[in-house]
């Protein structure tokens, strides 16, 4: 496959249809550019795979799966996918990604620029990122690459996730090097022993960010992408308050929760965390003293009376007449963008209520007689009265005996035993 390599792309038309204007961003994996649908006359951004990548069939047939699934994820974080196909440009062919189009910069931008934020400037661009995660995770879509670079904050304030389509097509082809430095600061540890990744992975990358955010550094820093990989495994992620005194011990609590080493001690998946966060928003009482429990059944007792206010289970149907809904977390207004970015909106935006069905009281169980209908009920064994015999069946019976004879003896044995029984 003859594929044009990099800025040679611009002012070149994909598949008859996307005009590139502008190189974007280059990586490891793929270039992005900016470009016009020809077609529907909009603004999009075109990811061009690397030729060495699209020249591997299984990469193709796993970024076209991809791209399908993350069609299927209709959400206001998280980047929409367009288009996905093989075409040409120029006089070669390329494998390409239509995705929208997000005039802004990448979370890493912003980072640089605020430095490190507060509590709550964290929560209020951690929760749209966790938000748009979730929506993958409902549809069974694991990212596999959360890092700051592929979040987009555009200049509206609109923070959505991006990348996608990739994730899983690059597992066969990460290296180790300066290409992987980026990704390998928030992998977890089951990713780095090559072992399955599922929700509770994002999990993982998502707890290293908003642990970056909180302190204004990743946890672990080496002078190779195999020393930080290395801490990631043999070490658990510090508690954020060691590096920024006054944090309280409820957010530290949630960082430490999120990236557990094991999978199995983490939340199942980024909607569980979304529970956490608005636990602690709206109860921050009772999430400091969640957090200062010794002991972790006392520490479950609090969570769980203090969830069942805030999510509105009731655990009683006479308490039902009773509950009022919770008022809304507080909004803090968020001024880390850089610059040029102008919103003063606050994308955190509401979080759906998490409830559980509420359960209807029921009494005790009370033996029942059971409807048979036109079934007998069964019954015990009864005497039966004694079978009268006579001289007709004890005949029939002979005669049968002096046919099995007959079959078994020859025919000799068989005449003999009739005419000793007819005389």
């Amino acid at each position: 496959m003859n594929t044009p390599a990099g800025p040679s792309l611009v002012g070149i038309t994909v598949d008859n249809r996307y005009a590139i204007t502008q190189r974007l961003a280059h990586g490891g994996m793929a270039t992005v550019y900016r470009a016009i649908d020809t077609r529907l006359d909009r603004e999009i951004a075109l990811k061009i795979l690397r030729p060495s990548m699209a020249e591997d069939p299984a990469v193709i047939e796993k970024f076209e799966a991809e791209a399908k699934n993350t069609a299927k994820i209709n959400h206001p974080h998280v980047v929409n996918v367009y288009d996905q196909g093989v075409g040409t440009a120029g006089n070669g062919t390329v494998a390409f990604l239509a995705m929208e189009f997000i005039e802004g910069h990448t979370l890493r931008e912003v980072m640089r620029a605020a430095g490190r934020m507060t509590v709550e400037e964290t929560w209020n661009i951690a929760v749209p990122i966790i938000r748009g995660v979730a929506a993958a995770h409902q549809v069974g879509l694991v990212h596999r690459d959360i890092k700051p670079e592929n979040v987009l904050v555009s200049h509206d304030g609109d923070i959505k996730v991006a990348d996608f389509g990739l994730a899983r097509a690059a597992s066969n082809h990460t290296g180790t090097g300066m290409a992987l430095m980026g990704t390998v600061s928030y992998m977890s540890p089951e990713l780095v022993t090559g072992e399955q990744a599922d929700e509770r992975s994002d999990v993982y990358a998502l707890g290293i960010v908003i642990f970056e955010m909180l302190t204004g550094q990743r946890p672990f820093s080496g002078e190779s992408a195999v020393a930080i990989a290395v801490q990631h495994t043999n070490s658990r992620v510090p508690a954020p308050s060691t590096y920024v005194p006054g944090i309280s011990a409820a957010v530290d609590d949630i960082v430490l929760h999120m990236t557990e080493p094991s999978p199995e001690d983490r939340p199942a998946d980024a909607t569980e965390v979304l529970i956490l966060i608005r636990h602690l928003l709206e109860n921050p009482e009772a999430a400091e003293e969640l957090a200062g429990q010794d002991n972790m059944d006392d520490a479950t007792q609090v969570f769980d009376d203090a969830a069942t206010g805030t999510f509105g289970v009731e655990e009683h149907a006479d308490d039902a007449a009773n509950a009022t809904e919770p008022p809304p977390p507080p909004q803090p207004n968020v001024t880390v963008l850089p610059p040029s970015v102008t919103a003063e909106a606050s994308p955190m935006g509401a979080i759906d209520y998490y409830q559980r069905p509420a359960v209807e009281q029921q009494s005790a169980a009370t033996p029942q007689v059971r409807d048979f209908g036109n079934k007998k009920q069964y019954e015990p064994v009864r005497a039966f009265a004694p079978i009268q015999t006579s001289r007709a069946a004890i005949i029939t019976l002979l005669i049968i005996m002096a046919a099995a004879a007959t079959v078994l003896l020859g025919n000799w044995a068989g005449a003999a035993l009739m005419s000793w029984i007819f005389g």
